[in-house]
């Protein structure tokens, strides 16, 4: 992509909940930006509010790394980042899409994002491609989203309208994992530009998905979208365990497992008592507390 000073970039949101390393990118993409404030350009996805913070990794990461003061510093710098953003009077970059209530390009500025947005805002909905619709049929307008259980789909009916009052040519936005790190939505038939670009940059997204990721470049008037594949990432434990935490469990396995072999030791090859046994045997007590030291072994022995 080049440097930050020379290239604008503009992101469209959803940094955090993608791995162990949420607080490591948000802080990086924090420094461009202030290191480059005009051309840098950091737009607001649905995971950057409390609500999905909280239930998905990011606050468990920043509470491990940091205290509760500074995630709460982290949820008030997303509610200062913008909701979309108009690349050269065409193309509108926004993380979701259109909804019922916007109507035109201004009626984003009137929305008050220094709050959590609530789950209809503008990057909830969805384009309805699913189950094999190409043609971007949605009836009604906007469908309910059953499968996130929250917001609404949109077709080309709803698309259309939206660029043709607006004198839009496309609109391009993230929110949903894709193979090959992107997919055109060309609901207006083959040879016409594509309504909506959906563009996801996350590579095997969750290590899971064995997705491409995938960025737009525009230059000399040219759309170029460019695919890469993930790299390896460092091995970090689950829930954010350390080594010592991680090991115990199998340290006090292994070591109930000796003393357990240690109590009951014999000779090899040889029906003796072991010593222990032989000094049991004379004291009535011994006896007691050894069957009830093997008892507790072996009870660890099967935790």
């Amino acid at each position: 992509g080049g440097e930050p000073e020379k290239n604008k970039f503009i992101f469209i949101g959803d940094y955090i909940d993608r791995g162990t390393l949420s607080v490591e990118t948000i802080l990086t993409l924090y420094a461009i930006k202030i290191n480059s404030p005009k051309t840098f350009v950091m737009l607001r996805g649905n995971h950057e509010c409390r609500q999905l913070a909280s239930y998905f990794n990011f606050k468990q990461e920043v509470l491990h790394k940091y205290d509760e003061s500074i995630f709460t510093l982290f949820m008030e710098s997303f509610d200062a980042l913008p909701l979309a953003c108009l690349l050269n009077g065409r193309f509108l970059i926004i993380h979701g899409g259109v909804s019922p209530e916007l109507k035109s390009v201004e009626d984003i500025n009137k929305i008050n994002r220094f709050q959590e947005p609530p789950k209809e805002v503008i990057f909830w909905y969805s384009p309805k491609y699913q189950y094999n619709n190409e043609a971007g049929i949605c009836d009604p307008t906007y469908m309910p989203n059953t499968v996130r259980g929250c917001s609404y789909y949109y077709g080309k009916e709803a698309v259309n309208q939206f660029l043709e009052e607006n004198q839009i040519l496309s609109i391009i936005r993230g929110h949903e994992a894709q193979l090959d790190g992107y997919k055109m939505h060309r609901w207006g038939g083959p040879g016409v530009f594509p309504s909506v670009i959906t563009i996801f940059s996350a590579p095997n997204y969750c290590d899971v998905y064995k997705n491409k990721g995938a960025v737009i470049k525009f230059y000399d008037n040219t759309m170029d979208i460019r695919q890469f594949v993930c790299n390896p990432h460092p091995y970090l434990l689950p829930n954010f365990m350390n080594l010592f935490t991680w090991s115990i469990p199998f340290l006090c396995e292994k070591v109930t497992e000796m003393i357990y072999h240690v109590l009951n030791a014999k000779p090899k090859g040889s029906s003796a008592p072991s010593a222990i046994e032989e000094v049991s045997k004379a004291n009535p007590v011994a006896t007691k507390k050894t069957e009830i030291l093997r008892n507790k072994v072996k009870s660890i022995c099967r935790m």
